[in-house]
């Protein structure tokens, strides 16, 4: 019996320490009101930059205070934003242009004209890239002469765009892949995902997570093999992933108003936040994650540690 007593307990124990988290504890730190429609959010410059779509307004944060501390007016429907070679990129989806804005004198200094339904924007390997959903199509801009260098065909309706691990990353509206652009050679191969319309993306070296327009899953693929590492239940819609401080995996879940925060070490859900009605791209900068909850008015900020 006091043998059968002390396995039993030892079992018990082992199981809680495999189950346990090593993650650092997550909160809501802030709600900012930033504009009408927050859609996206970029670093740079020592402030973060919120695009409000329904307004045409690019927001910019104190990440100190927490506080608006200026807008800039762009073209109609903005939403992805990201700053490189000393400027802000902005897509504009209701104008089909990137914008370039100047982050001093806070003003439009060029439009790109790039193609219909400009989904999202990204900086690497000393380029902008720009997604062009109907044509199916990503743009490479030179930022030297505010030019298109190269238009890559990426599936049928390229959305997400992000740079990481050697490559350009495109996630896709429709199919089951994504895209894998080799930024030397500028082409393109498909990335099977076993999602339907793998739109979204997170990309580091120590994996690949994606996640799709339909279903209540997101993926971990091998960022050396490619394949299929892990699958995640987080709920319905889930939208663009980021990595918090710690490795942890943040997805908003546009179908359902929430946050979610994925342990990569057990492949599990371990914190849920409700934000408010449709929460897009997550982002990690200045040490915390944000996601604007494009439904409302606010861009939500969590503390990580």
């Amino acid at each position: 019996m006091r043998f059968a007593t002390i396995v039993i307990l030892a079992a018990a124990v082992a199981g809680t320490a495999a189950g346990a988290s090593t993650l650092a504890p997550a909160r809501i730190a802030a709600r900012i009101a930033t504009g009408n429609g927050p859609c996206s959010e970029g670093a740079g410059f020592g402030a973060l930059w919120v695009s409000n779509i329904r307004d045409a307004t690019i927001a910019r944060i104190d990440p100190a205070t927490n506080k608006v501390t200026g807008k800039v007016q762009v073209g109609s429907q903005p939403c992805g934003v990201v700053s490189g070679a000393g400027a802000l990129w902005i897509d504009g989806y209701g104008t089909g242009n990137v914008e370039r804005v100047d982050p001093t004198q806070m003003k439009v200094v060029a439009q790109i004209p790039v193609g219909p339904n400009l989904w999202d924007v990204e900086f690497g390997a000393g380029s902008v890239w720009g997604t062009s959903e109907l044509d199916g199509t990503v743009s490479r801009i030179d930022p030297a002469t505010n030019k298109v260098v190269a238009k890559i065909k990426a599936g049928s309706g390229p959305r997400q765009v992000r740079y990481g691990a050697g490559a350009v990353w495109v996630g896709n509206a429709t199919g089951r892949n994504i895209w894998r652009i080799d930024p030397a050679t500028n082409k393109a191969r498909a990335v099977p995902t076993g999602l339907l319309g793998p739109d979204s993306l997170a990309v580091s070296p120590r994996g690949i997570w994606v996640a799709a327009n339909s279903g209540d899953v997101v993926v971990r693929l091998n960022p050396r093999t490619l394949k299929v590492a892990a699958r995640v239940k987080v709920g319905f819609h889930p939208g663009n992933p980021a990595f918090a401080g710690d490795g942890s995996v943040f997805v908003p879940v546009v179908g359902e108003g929430t946050v979610v925060r994925i342990d990569p070490a057990r492949n599990k859900v371990v914190g849920t936040w409700r934000v408010g009605k449709n929460p897009f791209p997550a982002l990690f900068a200045f040490g915390d994650i944000w996601v604007p909850v494009s439904g409302g008015t606010s861009l939500v900020r969590f503390h990580v540690g």
